[in-house]
């Protein structure tokens, strides 16, 4: 059982957005945040309508991106979308936490992050094509690769992602420790790998699993690596 109280309330916004992608009948990715958007599908929860953004919304994704309009036009619409499921999520947090206030966590962005990738659905994809960024971005279409790539460090399965562009690292986060801030040997052969050949690569050394995806475009490059570090030496 898990005492975290972070871990409670992803599950609260998993069971949330599960909730009301039954409602909107949705079994299966892709979801166009947008569609349901303009189909005004807070309704199937009898939420209320979602008020206009004014303040900048928070990016999660790097506008370089490919199809990057497509791509924004997405995230926008699936965070109109989650300040209407907010103000529900914040009900349900408080009932279960006896008024526990939840500060310094944008509740709009987790809940956006899981209408784009629903995390019932990520686990068994993630599983079923071991986790190859490249192939979960095909099967859910909508989201930035890096939305995909950091919603599963909130799978159970232990890992770093770290997502480079033009050789800095951007992030560099896990779900299983303190990451350096350095690079291992292991992954930094992926990295370069996969900056000069525009290809993905899968290796394990010296105890590393280290997975590293292109988001290349002509003028930018973006590696996305996916490593899973030794276990500690007792």
């Amino acid at each position: 059982m898990n005492d975290n109280p972070l871990y409670d309330l992803q599950v609260l916004l998993d069971n949330l957005v599960q909730e009301f992608m039954v409602k909107a009948s949705l079994h299966q990715p892709p979801v166009d945040a947008d569609a349901l958007l303009n189909a005004k599908a807070w309704q199937l929860l009898g939420l209320e309508a979602p008020s206009p953004h004014t303040k900048k919304p928070a990016q999660v994704f790097d506008p370089k991106e490919s199809e990057s309009s497509d791509i924004k036009k997405q995230w926008l619409a699936a965070q109109t979308l989650a300040s209407s499921l907010q103000k529900e999520a914040k009900v349900r947090w408080e009932k279960s936490n006896d008024s526990q206030a939840s500060q310094g966590v944008s509740f709009i962005n987790l809940i956006a992050q899981r209408i784009l990738v629903p995390t019932h659905w990520l686990k068994s994809l993630a599983l079923s094509v071991d986790y190859d960024l490249l192939e979960l971005k095909r099967i859910f279409k909508t989201p930035a690769y890096e939305i995909i790539a950091l919603r599963m460090l909130d799978l159970e399965n232990p890992c770093i992602i770290t997502i480079v562009d033009n050789g800095h690292v951007f992030k560099r986060k896990s779900n299983c420790c303190n990451p350096s801030k350095t690079l291992s040997p292991t992954e930094t052969m992926v990295l370069n790998y996969v900056h000069e050949n525009s290809r993905a690569k899968k290796v394990n050394d010296q105890g590393w699993q280290v997975a590293g995806w292109p988001v290349h475009q002509l003028d930018w490059r973006r590696e996305i690596l996916r490593s899973i570090p030794p276990e500690p030496s007792e």
